[in-house]
């Protein structure tokens, strides 16, 4: 039956006009905090990979069987950093013929526009490269990307016999340990690492470079610009992708692109925040909930359970921060983009929800 729901969603979807489309929800963990603060962390996909845009007030509470009013409902959207750590490095080939190029200037507004938009949210490093090896020019923990930018735009290169795969293994061994040493919940790491030639110091091989790669959990993007580079070489480097332009006049398209999938991945992650109506003790301290997207554009459901062990009387603030660590409740999630009864359950909802609007709290900064 949940099969019938999603295709059903799907066919409501090519349908056009008034549909909506089916999001995969799944409840990672839950937090609960005095007074009465629950806050939920949500892997939230639509199909094909593409990104969903959600407010708080899309969202639909339901506590053990029972729909919380529009008007009694208190909610916020807060941070995804909160439950997830992301590094992204991205690693530039400053040896080869761009440098040389009038797109020199080009390239580094490129490089500028890429950095502010993959370092939403994340830990950005910024690292160029000639045959000397890396050099860095933005750390994983500085606070601004101007000066780092404004350093890189200096560099000329000291040695053109580069080394491209001591490059590429160097960079994951500095993303990989930043990324280990991450005390979140959770944490991405992911390598975009661009170049405009081959190898030229035949130091290392593209099987060590390949290898290096399969050890390492990142995401990696390789951008290949120009016609001196070896496509197919490039193409084992890259997991989950690899993107190329022949012109450097076109270089700012993969670099576009995987801003795309950064910002795609980056998406998926939602921390909903409300607060409960349940009291500490009522009918014991574990509560079923369940959280149903209700938009014009979105539908999908999620399921998972809470603890109300430790809530207080006082004034519930939904925008309230919450920790999630290693003592985080798992949610017993169900994933998926509706469920057996949706329709009916929907039409019911609009039914209960005739109340005016409370006006939507703010996201915590």
């Amino acid at each position: 039956m949940a099969r019938l729901a999603t295709l059903a969603g799907a066919l409501a979807v090519a349908g056009g006009c008034g549909s909506t489309t089916s999001l995969a929800i799944k409840a990672v963990a839950v937090s609960t905090q005095a007074p009465s603060n629950v806050a939920v962390h949500l892997k939230v996909t639509q199909p094909e990979g593409a990104t969903a845009t959600l407010l708080a007030s899309d969202f639909v509470v339901e506590e053990d069987g029972k729909a919380i009013p529009a008007k009694k409902l208190r909610r916020a959207l807060l941070p995804s950093s909160l439950v997830v750590d992301r590094y992204v490095m991205l690693v530039v080939d400053l040896s080869g013929p761009l440098v040389d190029s009038e797109y020199l200037s080009t390239f580094h507004d490129v490089v500028a526009s890429f950095s502010e938009r993959a370092g939403l949210d994340s830990h950005l490093a910024l690292f160029a490269f000639d045959g000397d090896g890396l050099k860095p020019f933005i750390a994983f923990d500085a606070t601004e990307l101007k000066p780092g930018l404004s350093g890189m735009r200096k560099f000329r290169p000291h040695n053109r016999t580069v080394d491209i795969y001591g490059a590429y293994i160097a960079a994951l061994d500095e993303l990989d340990a930043a990324a280990k040493a991450s005390t979140a919940a959770e944490h991405t790491s992911t390598l975009v690492f661009v170049t405009d030639r081959r190898d030229k110091a035949g130091k290392h091989s593209l099987d060590e470079a390949n290898t290096r790669l399969q050890s390492s959990p990142a995401d990696v993007y390789v951008l290949g610009l120009g016609d001196a580079i070896n496509r197919e070489e490039l193409t084992r480097l890259g997991r989950p992708d690899a993107f190329f332009v022949e012109k450097f006049r076109d270089l700012g398209k993969p670099f576009n692109q995987a801003g795309d999938r950064i910002e795609s991945k980056r998406s998926e992650d939602y921390v909903f925040s409300y607060c409960s109506l349940v009291k500490s003790g009522k009918k014991g301290n574990k509560h079923e909930l369940e959280l149903e997207i209700e938009s014009k554009k979105w539908s999908g459901s999620t399921s998972t359970t809470f603890s109300s062990k430790g809530f207080t009387k006082g004034a519930c603030d939904p925008r309230q921060k919450v920790t999630f660590g290693a003592g985080r409740e798992e949610g017993g999630a169900s994933e998926g983009g509706g469920d057996d009864n949706a329709s009916a359950k929907k039409s019911k909802k609009k039914k209960r929800r005739t109340d005016e609007e409370q006006p939507e709290a703010e996201p915590a900064e």
